[in-house]
C-alpha cells in the first residue's frame, strides 16, 4: 500500500515535470527559436525609425468606388479607413455599433451609420440594394472572445462572427457589382497544443496557406466561429459567384491600442509566463494595406484569388516574447513592472478559472431562466482575470512562424514595417498623447 502510494506520487511528480517542460517548449522549438531575432543593442534600438515609411507606396491608386467598412470604428477598421482617405477615396461608409474616432468621423469623405450586423434589416437600411455603383465591402467586424472554448459560451462568438457574416454576404449578393473582403485570423489554421499528452504532439514549424485545419476537439470559440465564417465566404464565391477574399493576419496586429504593446505599456503590473515563445507579428498599417491589395487582385485576377484565404504577417524573423517586452521597456518613459509566474501554475489556475465560470453559469442559469434571461458569461468584477483560461494559453504557448509568400506572389503584398518600427510607433503614439492610453484587453 505504502509502496503503491510512493510510486503514484513519483509518477505524479514526473508527469507534472513533463507538463511544466511542455509549457516552455514544443517539439519544433529548437528549430523555431534558432531563427528568432536577437535582442538589439541600445544603440540599435535608438536608431529605429519609421518616419521614412510611405504608407501609399505599396498600395494601388484610388479607384473612387463606394467603400463600406463594416467594423470601421474598431481597431483594424480605423486603419483601413485612414488608408482609404490617404489615397484619395471620397465615398467611405462606416457601419458599426459605435461611432468612429472624431478625426475620422469629421472627414468629409466618411459617413457613419449605426448598424447591427446580426440584423439583416439593419444592414439593408444602411446599404440599400438600389445603390448601383461598384461597392467594395471590407468586413472587419468581429467579437474576439479568445479566452473561451466551452460549448455554452459558443453562441456569443457565433452570433456576431458567423450570423453577422452570413448577413453581410446576403446583402453583398443583393447589391449589384459588389465584392466582399473578410478579415479572419491566423488562429483558424493554428495548431492547438495538448499540453497534458505524455508524448510531445508534433507541430508544423511554419504556418502557411496549405496548413491543414486543426480538427481536434479543444478549439477556442473565436477560432471555431471564424473558421465557420470563412467557409460561408468561400461558399459565396463558389455557389453564388460573389467576389470574395479572406485575409488571415498573424500573429498579433500591432499598433496603438493593441493587445500586446499597449497592454504592456499601460498596465500597472504585467504578469508574464510566455517569455521563451516566439512569433511573427504584423503592423496594423501593413494589415490594412493587404485589404486594399486583395481588392485590387479581385478586380484583376479574380479567377486566382476569389474565395481564397491568404496568411499575412510582418517583415522580419520571429521574436521571443521576452525580447519584445524588453524593447517596449526600452522605449517606455516609465519603469514597467513584470511579474514572472511559472507556466505550470498559470496552467492550473487557468483550468480552475474555467471550472469556476462553468459552475457559476449553470448554478445561476435556473434562476436567470425564471426571469427570462441568461447569466452573463464574463462577470465584470473579475476584470482581466477572466482571460486566464486554457484557450488563451493554447495560442500563447506556441512558436509561430508564418509564411505569407502566396500573398506576396498573388496580391503583391509587401509589408513595410518590422516589429521594432511597429513597437516604437505604438509607444510613441501613446506616450505623446496622440491616442488614448487604452488597450484591447477588455471584457465585453
Amino acid at each position: 500500500m505504502i509502496l503503491g502510494f510512493k510510486f503514484g506520487l513519483l509518477f505524479l511528480i514526473l508527469f507534472l515535470w513533463r507538463v511544466a517542460t511542455r509549457l516552455r517548449r514544443s517539439p519544433t522549438s529548437n528549430v523555431s527559436r534558432l531563427k528568432a531575432h536577437p535582442l538589439p543593442t541600445k544603440e540599435e534600438l535608438e536608431a529605429v525609425s519609421y518616419s521614412d515609411i510611405d504608407l501609399l507606396a505599396t498600395i494601388p491608386p484610388a479607384t473612387h468606388s463606394r467603400y463600406v467598412v463594416i467594423g470601421g470604428s474598431g481597431f483594424l477598421g480605423t486603419y483601413i479607413v485612414r488608408l482609404l482617405i490617404m489615397r484619395g477615396e471620397t465615398n467611405i461608409q462606416i457601419l458599426d455599433v459605435n461611432p468612429p474616432p472624431v478625426a475620422i468621423g469629421n472627414d468629409p469623405s466618411v459617413s457613419f451609420i449605426k448598424t447591427d450586423i446580426t440584423s439583416l434589416d439593419s444592414l439593408r437600411q444602411a446599404m440599400p440594394a438600389e445603390h448601383n455603383s461598384p461597392t467594395v465591402i471590407f468586413h472587419v467586424a468581429a467579437t474576439i472572445r479568445f479566452w473561451e472554448r466551452a460549448e455554452y459560451c459558443f453562441s456569443a462568438s457565433h452570433h456576431i462572427n458567423v450570423l453577422g457574416t452570413k448577413n453581410v454576404l446576403q446583402l453583398a449578393q443583393e447589391l449589384s457589382n459588389s465584392m466582399m473582403i473578410y478579415t479572419s485570423s491566423i488562429d483558424t489554421v493554428l495548431p492547438m497544443p495538448k499540453f497534458l499528452r505524455a508524448d510531445w504532439d508534433v507541430f508544423p514549424a511554419i504556418i502557411d496557406d496549405d496548413t491543414p485545419v486543426p480538427t481536434h476537439i479543444h478549439e477556442g470559440c473565436y477560432a471555431r466561429s471564424k473558421r465557420m465564417a470563412e467557409q460561408l465566404v468561400v461558399e459565396a464565391s463558389i455557389n453564388q459567384g460573389l467576389k470574395t477574399g479572406i485575409l488571415r493576419p498573424g500573429g498579433t496586429i500591432l499598433g496603438p491600442n493593441d493587445r500586446l504593446v499597449s497592454s504592456t505599456l499601460t498596465m500597472s503590473q504585467v504578469p508574464i509566463w510566455d517569455e521563451p515563445w516566439t512569433g511573427i507579428h504584423i503592423c496594423a498599417w501593413d494589415a490594412a494595406a493587404a485589404h486594399l491589395l486583395l481588392e485590387d487582385a479581385l478586380n484583376c485576377i479574380p479567377e486566382q484569388v476569389s474565395g481564397q484565404g491568404f496568411a499575412i504577417t510582418g517583415r522580419g524573423p520571429p521574436w521571443s516574447m521576452e525580447n519584445i517586452r524588453k524593447v517596449i521597456q526600452h522605449y517606455a518613459t516609465r519603469d514597467l513592472t513584470f511579474i514572472t509566474i511559472p507556466p505550470l501554475w498559470i496552467y492550473l489556475m487557468a483550468h480552475i478559472m474555467e471550472s469556476f465560470l462553468f459552475l457559476r453559469y449553470f448554478i445561476l442559469l435556473p434562476l436567470a431562466s425564471m426571469m427570462g434571461q441568461k447569466p452573463s458569461l464574463t462577470p465584470r468584477w473579475l476584470g482581466a482575470a477572466v482571460f486566464l483560461q486554457p484557450s488563451t494559453l493554447d495560442v500563447q504557448l506556441i512558436d509561430v512562424a508564418i509564411d505569407d509568400s502566396r500573398a506576396r506572389k498573388l496580391l503583391r503584398y509587401r509589408p513595410q514595417w518590422d516589429i521594432l518600427q511597429a513597437i516604437r510607433y505604438s509607444v510613441d503614439e501613446i506616450q505623446s498623447g496622440t491616442v488614448a492610453a487604452e488597450h484591447g484587453l477588455r471584457v465585453y
